[in-house]
């Protein structure tokens, strides 16, 4: 079972600015993924904020890498 981080906002919090949090935290997230090195941990957490969906995913960085990698090799022969 995946673990659930709780943010308690003041009541005056509408559901539109809940919302712009938590997307400014999706943010500061991608920003530290855009350096060199990442943790593991924070891609996950990032990907799960960002596409909810998927359920909390825990998947090889090194294979998500290799595909991103054939990606764009695919793509350099395509144009």
């Amino acid at each position: 079972m995946g673990k659930v981080i709780r943010i308690e906002v003041p009541d005056w919090v509408d559901e539109e600015l809940a919302n712009k949090l938590k997307e400014m935290l999706i943010e500061k997230l991608r920003e530290v993924i855009g350096r060199d090195y990442v943790d593991i941990r924070i891609y996950n957490l990032y990907f799960t904020l960002k596409f909810p969906e998927t359920k909390n995913v825990d998947f090889d960085l090194d294979k998500e890498l290799e595909n991103h990698k054939k990606m764009r090799e695919k793509e350099k022969r395509i144009k």
